[in-house]
């Protein structure tokens, strides 16, 4: 009987909304595979769905597998899961004639039989699949799968990917595989499972930064929460875990070390030296031929080993691995060293340079090392890893970075593209001197160095260094053509140009090396979401960040700078979506790396938006402190976009509320800090710090409420946004204009309504509520007078319930008369939140009362369900 019977249920648990039993990917399955190592949460997942399906009425059967399960014991043990899940005792006496028989499929076949005699929905839940017997997956299960009947789904969950000869029923949709990649909790689900258990008392940075230490581990994030609870405070508990000390060190301890023989305990110590492991690599490593056998085994017992898709690469979790090193770091000195030469050698021959290069160096081999890594390093930062780049430089001597001039060319980009412009221009010198250098590294050198102006925000500088180039660019290299073509797309940007920066980043030439996204193609794509967030088009860079960035996380990491640059300016654009909570965990644990790797409009995206999040949810003093550290990063960088950008937010926070004498303070301070290109009408940057003065001089002129001198402030903003397409300042000036009227008595609602409709065509939905308490009364006034102009949905406190046709739900016992309201609104075609408004209850109890319904009536879909309730009488037409 404990073979099936299910784990058991735990209120507190995390429900994956993700993978759910309806979620649209799976609804339609009628079988459902899970493979992935332990501590993944498989069975967890199983017991999701069992409680989904039987809150719809399903009858649900659960049976954990062994070694011992034949194709008869099979048989029995499903005859024994059905008979307690279902009631009836006719699968018992199926099982046993089958028993006598020793037919095992043709007793399958009776049980198959007594299923469909069911008549209702029927789910059986396999766990442990892979213990079976591979005579069994071959023949019981696999008849098993082929010939369900059409109420019966069946979720298995395993270890590893079975061999079940499903492709059939794989290419008719009926069948589904979720590995590790899909287990995974996803950044927002880490946050949700630590929002759940501990509220507000870890800040999200904190939260996202246990995600990444897990690496979406379930049973790491677990292992996090126990150590957080024991825990004298949230950051100490993470430092115990980086470290692995504490809690998680004794679950290693136990899990492995009490549990494993000493032969296991060495051979994981001695294959924990490298980051990816191979079965060859272990053998090199153990000088056992058995090595790859007994990874195999450990793989299956052990919950620490992350399996590759289709491959034979494997890799030790980060938390584990850190405990396993903690006891290499016990070897003699000299086993150390011989294990990372014999690391070294066989990543060296296989072309893993970077990797080879490591352990090179830790096993004092430093010569082999900076060969290995001249050979790698420029491809790391074409793949947009700088950090990784920026890393190699702290560890290489200098005279061997500007000897080597692949490695030099490399540490020059990199520098180029953060914060140290300054020793970027030494290497570029550096190049540029050797009189063997060609006309392609010329013209690549000149990119750098223009790179390097960008991101100290010198445009001009940026546009005189590149300019010839960019004119009559080098006819040989690809790669150069498309790195020119994305500094000139930027700098036409610049220029109020935004149509423009697009054809020419659409029209550059293909530099595409590697499969995955690199930092050519991911700055590439970054600029034209850029284009379109300039223009105030959110929908089109929503909608082109978010492809962009998933592929940047993926294939480049979250924290690198491509990823970050992209992350940066989703959170801006979500937040004037109004989608907060989204773009708080964006930026959450990445304004470190915003800072010291980003572009200008980056950092300034970050950390204004950053400042927004923290207002808007109740913490102004971190708000100001985000100001403040914006602005030191100005002075420290000679930056006075930064300051101005700061002050200016400043003063809009503190016109906001009515601040009056805060603001003209602020406004001196800002005086002080224009830069002479402010004045200068040639210059690239000049326009934006226009902008920028003139947005902080109209919210210091509201909050002192001198509405001529706002006026014509507020008519040179449109002039000068209107010319460079600025589409939110567009929107923000026309407000302020219609604002001047009405307060000196003339009709500025044309223009009210004017803004309102391009920020609805936009889709801005904050701007309303952010621009002033003055506007947003004003239009609430409008709404409730009757006036013609319709609310944004920004502004909307609560949905409008509107009527549709009526139907009438006849009196049935079929349905609780709290059910018969749900439905009749159903019927009406209302969200599930418009019907816990109109019943007053909340969505959870709506979204119980429609599993009910769905379970009812036999119905996949809402309209399903209505469409059923029609057929049976239930739902009838109110004439």
């Amino acid at each position: 009987m404990l073979k099936t019977t299910p784990p058991r249920s735990q209120k507190a648990a995390f429900r994956r909304e993700r993978l759910s039993i309806e979620a649209d990917e799976l609804a339609s399955r009628i079988a459902i595979s899970v493979h992935a190592p332990a501590g993944f949460g498989k069975t967890w997942l199983l017991a999701q769905w069992r409680r989904e399906l039987l809150s719809r009425g399903a009858v649900v059967a659960w049976l954990t597998l062994d070694v011992r399960d034949d194709s008869v014991r099979f048989v029995q043990a499903l005859a024994a899961a059905m008979t307690v899940a279902s009631g009836r005792h006719t699968f018992a006496s199926s099982a046993n004639q089958a028993m006598s028989r020793l037919d095992a499929l043709g007793g399958l076949t009776e049980w198959l039989a007594e299923v469909a005699d069911l008549g209702g929905e029927v789910a059986l839940m396999l766990d442990e699949v892979d213990a079976l017997p591979d005579s069994t997956i071959r023949s019981a299960l696999t008849y098993l799968l082929h010939n369900a009947p059409s109420n019966l789904r069946i979720l298995m969950a395993s270890r590893r990917r079975l061999n079940l000869q499903a492709a059939e029923l794989q290419a008719r949709g009926l069948f589904l595989g979720l590995g590790l990649e899909v287990l995974r909790f996803g950044v927002d689900e880490t946050v949700a499972v630590l929002s759940n258990r501990f509220a507000d008392g870890i800040d999200i940075d904190l939260k996202v930064a246990l995600h990444e230490l897990t690496e979406g581990w379930p049973l790491g994030l677990q292992l996090a929460v126990a150590a957080i609870e024991r825990s004298t405070g949230p950051e100490h508990a993470v430092q115990e875990l980086r470290a692995c000390r504490g809690d998680v060190q004794r679950y290693f301890v136990d899990s492995l070390v009490a549990r494993l023989e000493s032969h296991q305990v060495d051979f994981l110590v001695s294959i924990a030296v490298p980051e990816n492991l191979h079965p060859d690599l272990c053998v090199t490593l153990t000088c056992n031929p058995a090595a790859g056998q007994l990874l195999s085994e450990l793989r299956g017992s052990t919950p620490i080993f992350a399996e590759g898709v289709d491959s034979d690469w494997v890799r030790i979790h980060p938390l584990a691995r850190e405990f396993l090193q903690q006891r290499v770091a016990m070897l003699p000195p000299a086993r150390r060293r011989d294990l990372h030469y014999r690391a070294a050698l066989w990543l060296e021959a296989r072309s893993f340079f970077e990797e080879a290069a490591r352990h090179y160096l830790r096993a004092e081999q430093p010569a082999q090392a900076y060969g290995m890594i001249e050979k790698c390093l420029y491809e790391v930062m074409l793949r947009g890893q700088f950090n990784r780049v920026i890393e190699w430089i702290g560890e290489l001597p200098p005279e061997e970075v500007e000897s080597r001039p692949q490695m030099c060319l490399a540490a020059a980009w990199a520098l180029a593209m953060s914060d140290r412009s300054g020793l970027a221009r030494h290497l570029v010198a550096k190049l540029l001197s050797d009189p063997s250098i060609d006309e392609a590294a010329s013209c690549e050198a000149a990119a750098i160095a223009s790179a390097a102006a960008y991101f100290a925000d010198r445009p001009d500088e940026s546009q005189a260094i590149i300019g010839r180039w960019a004119e009559c660019p080098p006819p040989g290299s690809v790669k150069v053509q498309a790195i020119l073509a994305n500094q000139q797309a930027r700098l036409t940007l610049f220029r109020g140009q935004p149509e423009l920066a697009r054809r020419i980043c659409r029209r550059a030439p293909q530099y595409a090396w590697t499969e995955g996204l690199d930092a050519i193609r991911g700055f590439s794509e970054w600029l034209v979401a850029a284009t379109y967030l300039w223009e105030g088009h959110l929908l089109q860079a929503e909608s082109s960040l978010r492809d962009t960035l998933l592929r940047a996380e993926r294939d480049i990491g979250r924290r690198s700078s491509v990823a970050t640059l992209l992350a940066s300016t989703l959170a801006a654009v979500l937040l004037e979506r109004n989608e907060l909570a989204e773009a708080t965990t964006l930026l959450a644990n990445r304004l470190d790396v915003v800072e010291h790797l980003a572009s200008p409009d980056a950092i300034v995206f970050g950390f204004v938006t950053a400042a927004r999040l923290a207002v808007l949810q109740g913490q102004a003093h971190r708000g100001r402190d985000l100001l403040e550290a914006l602005y030191a990063l100005g002075e420290e960088r000679e930056i006075s976009r930064f300051c101005m950008v700061s002050l200016g937010e400043q003063i809009r926070l503190h016109a906001i509320q009515g601040r009056a004498d805060t603001c003209q303070v602020l406004w001196a301070r800002l005086e002080e800090v224009i830069p002479p290109s402010f004045h200068d009408s040639s210059s690239l940057l000049g326009p934006e710090l226009r902008l920028c003065a003139g947005m902080a001089r109209a919210y210091a002129l509201l909050a002192k409420g001198l509405w001529d001198e706002l006026l014509d402030v507020a008519v040179g903003l449109h002039e000068l946004a209107s010319r460079i397409r600025r589409g939110r300042e567009l929107v923000l000036a026309l407000l302020f204009k219609a604002l001047s009227l009405r307060e000196t008595g003339r009709d500025g609602q044309a223009l009210l309504m004017e803004a309102r409709s391009l920020a609805e065509e936009f889709g801005m939905r904050r701007i309303l509520l952010d621009s002033h308490p003055l506007i947003t009364s004003w239009i609430r006034t409008l709404e409730v007078g009757g006036q013609s102009l319709t609310m944004s949905k920004a502004l909307a406190a609560e949905p409008v319930v509107r009527p549709v046709a009526a139907a009438r739900v006849a009196p049935s016992r079929l349905l609780t008369p709290k059910e018969q309201e749900v439905l009749q609104l159903l019927a009406r075609n209302l969200s599930n939140k418009q019907i816990a408004l109109a019943l007053n209850v909340g969505e959870e109890t709506v979204k119980w009362h429609l599993k009910n319904l769905f379970g009812k009536f036999q119905a996949g879909t809402r309209r399903h369900a209505v469409d059923r309730a029609y057929m049976l009488g239930i739902l009838e037409a109110d004439r």
